[in-house]
């Protein structure tokens, strides 16, 4: 049989699995479309909860049910008190209270919706428009317990309403809020209980077996204070930088990137051990390679807010190193192409031949004005106590760089602890302060080939930058790629284990408005992510945790081969669908705010994109 023919028959075999898979997907769907509700409930609807209810409920978890308003509205009402608004706008400023305020998310982008009836903004020269709930929470428990955790998910199951799982409002595309929801607030589950000799609960390892030291931790606790307790012990635990990101929460459960750490160690579900999730049927559960091992595979990776609550998990620890920090910087014209061929190319260059000789470390590049560019390169010399043989490793950078005549600074330090690169106190943002984000990953054999830094430099000189927006890199490759080769590992993305570097872009928002909301989004992705994927067209994969909020091929770039079984244990572990994730998985079943089922039309589109996944792993799997 010729090659044509072949592929001919291929393909209309191919038709008829797709066409009979969806028609069964459908089939299914209207098995059960008579026991779902089309959308949740709303307020002033008669399935809305009665006053009684939320009093029962609020009974029932010790009086932590609270009643949200944006934080805002102190500045707007009639004869306001000018000193609790300026209390509100001082206090906003500060990280770690928009953290513990359900008022709040991390900044203002998010806390709105698309219409001006949606928004309760506050400038320093007075309101900007009227204040309306928007996408804050309208109730919010503060649980404290499994117990607490179980009886919200209960109450929002039958009462068919919206549920939001939050800790510290981090998350980048406004998953931690949600209009007309019931918050879960994890903010106070915030143990901490060190092991030395952990063995999850199942094993077959006899009790004398030596285990491994591992550290578990409340859904609440901020990856600062967590640092801040390992460093009094001489432990780190692989987390982020940001010390107001909670440790078990979305991070962890998104995959979890420490720009140096994860090198050294691998990605933060890499090192999960087991989890305690409370389900959508109420039910306290322990998940890991032991216990229900489906839904601990689809927590290492399939994002937070959409297989359950996790109220705690435990996670390998590791020594907490001395290190010797080198750090260098250079400053260039963006017009001048010389010094993104011979300064930032430098940088990059000496990131892949440290990396290649077991040294981690970060690029960043930012504008200091319109027109000045400043690029810089920390390493982190595990173990090494001694800075000046930092300098020797750094000391080819510091010959190119005084070749290329840019000007630069070439410095180095020592700690004592690795986890003094960390901040351990909350940020303080400036006034206005707001972001979005979007990500992309470079593989191992682009970044490591002869010509990899360079074609590197020259994408980012044509990346449109401002003195709001930064570019930064979180070193995978290492540990990353050598640890669970098998794509059946974790829920991430298979090409992660092929992976050097993370591209992390921050766009700054500016002062809150509707008008600066959709032009970021807008420009993020029509601007800077097009140029970011267009670094490698055949290896496009993003970062779900910091992904651009209005991607459209989520399911592609951020789980790909792995979406279809995603998507399997999302409906085994929640048939109702009552957790829902924004481009999350089976998020697409729904609206974009989670509220209502799409239409037939809808449902139909979706069937044949989980098809089309599951054809695409099935070709992967047999070619």
């Amino acid at each position: 049989m010729m090659m044509g023919q072949s592929r001919g028959i291929l393909g209309g075999v191919r038709q008829l699995i797709l066409v009979i898979l969806v028609g069964a997907y459908l089939s299914r769907l209207s098995a059960v479309d008579d026991d779902r509700h089309d959308c949740r409930c709303r307020p002033g609807e008669p399935c809305w909860p009665t006053v009684s209810h939320w009093s029962t409920l609020n009974e029932s978890i010790g009086g932590a049910l609270a009643h949200v308003k944006p934080i805002a509205h102190v500045c707007h009402q009639s004869g306001q008190d000018s000193s609790a608004c300026e209390q509100v706008l001082q206090e906003s400023l500060d990280s770690k209270w928009r953290a513990s305020h359900t008022g709040a998310l991390q900044d203002w982008v998010w806390e709105g919706g698309a219409e001006s009836n949606q928004t309760c903004y506050y400038l320093r020269s007075g309101p900007a428009g009227s204040c309306h709930q928007g996408r804050i929470p309208l109730y919010s428990a503060a649980v404290k317990s499994a117990s607490d955790v179980q009886k919200v998910v209960d109450f929002t199951r039958q009462h068919n309403l919206r549920l939001v799982i939050r800790n510290t409002g981090h998350d980048g595309s406004g998953r931690s809020s949600g209009p007309d929801s019931v918050e879960i607030h994890t903010h106070h589950l915030n143990s901490v209980q060190y092991h030395p000799n952990f063995r999850p609960a199942g094993s077959s390892e006899r009790q004398s077996a030596p285990g491994q030291p591992a550290v578990t931790v409340g859904a609440g606790i901020l990856l600062g204070d967590l640092y801040a307790r390992g460093a009094s012990e001489g432990w780190i635990v692989v987390g982020g930088e940001c010390p107001t990101v909670g440790a078990a929460g979305g991070f962890l459960q998104g995959g979890g990137v420490s720009s140096w750490l994860s090198y050294a160690h691998g990605l933060a579900v890499d090192n999960v051990l087991e989890y305690e999730v409370v389900t959508a049927k109420g039910e306290i559960v322990i998940a890991n390679a032991h216990q229900n091992p489906d839904l601990f595979w689809a927590l290492r990776g399939g994002g937070g807010g959409t297989f359950g609550v996790v109220t705690q998990a435990t996670l390998q620890v590791h020594p907490d190193l001395p290190v010797s920090v080198a750090d260098a910087v250079v400053t260039g014209s963006r017009a001048d192409a010389t010094f993104w061929s011979h300064g930032v190319a430098a940088l990059l260059r000496a990131l892949q031949f440290l990396n290649n000789h077991g040294t981690a470390g970060q690029f960043i590049l930012r504008n200091t004005d319109d027109d000045t560019v400043q690029a810089s390169l920390t390493m982190y010399f595990s173990n090494l106590t001694v800075p000046a043989v930092a300098d020797e490793r750094m000391d080819p950078l510091r010959r190119a760089l005084e070749h290329n005549g840019h000007p630069y600074q070439l410095t180095s330090r020592f700690l004592p602890q690795i986890s003094s690169t960390f901040r351990h106190t909350a940020d303080r943002y400036p006034e206005d302060y707001g972001i979005l984000m979007g990500s992309v990953l470079v593989s191992l054999d682009l970044f490591n080939s002869a010509t990899g830094p360079a074609a590197l430099a020259q994408h980012f000189a044509r990346l449109p930058m401002t003195p709001d927006d930064l570019l930064f890199t979180s070193n995978l490759g290492g540990r990353v790629s050598s640890l669970n080769r098998d794509p059946a590992s974790t829920a991430m993305h298979p090409g992660w284990r092929d992976a050097a570097q993370l591209l992390n872009f921050v766009r700054g928002v500016g002062a809150p408005s509707l008008a600066a909301k959709a032009t970021a989004l807008h420009e993020l992705q029509t601007v800077q992510m097009a140029r970011l994927y267009e670094i490698e067209p055949a290896f496009q994969i993003s970062y779900r945790n910091l992904g651009d909020p209005s991607e459209r091929r989520s399911r592609e770039v951020y789980w790909g081969s792995n979406y279809a079984r995603l998507v399997e244990v999302k409906r085994r572990w929640d048939p109702e669908g009552l957790f829902f994730s924004k481009l999350g998985i089976d998020g697409d079943a729904w609206d974009a705010e989670g509220m209502c089922r799409q239409t037939r039309q809808g449902a139909w589109n979706v069937a044949v994109k989980w098809v089309q996944s599951f054809l695409g792993s099935l070709s992967a799997s047999v070619v």
